[in-house]
């Protein structure tokens, strides 16, 4: 399948590992630029950035908040993501 992505986005949820992380090299094959998230799994997260390239690639940490804190959404974070500066 001849699949061309240049010029795109995509946003991976999970791609640091597994499936995810195949999905990720496979759009960043196919010429997309290629945010995904991971939750615990950094060191192969990072692998993955330098493995597809931080031109091609950026990696951003999936924050948890359980029921009760919920409310706090919305609220912006009190850093930058890793991904802000894709």
């Amino acid at each position: 399948m001849n699949l061309t992505l240049n010029s795109k986005v995509a946003l991976i949820t999970g791609g640091s590992r597994g499936i995810g992380a195949a999905a990720v090299r496979m759009f960043v094959a196919a010429g997309a630029k290629v945010v995904f998230n991971y939750q615990a799994a950094k060191t192969q997260a990072d692998d993955l950035v330098r493995e597809c390239g931080a031109a091609n690639c950026a990696r951003c940490k999936a924050i948890y908040r359980p029921p009760a804190r919920r409310s706090n959404w919305l609220r912006p974070p009190s850093r930058p993501s890793d991904a802000s500066t894709f």
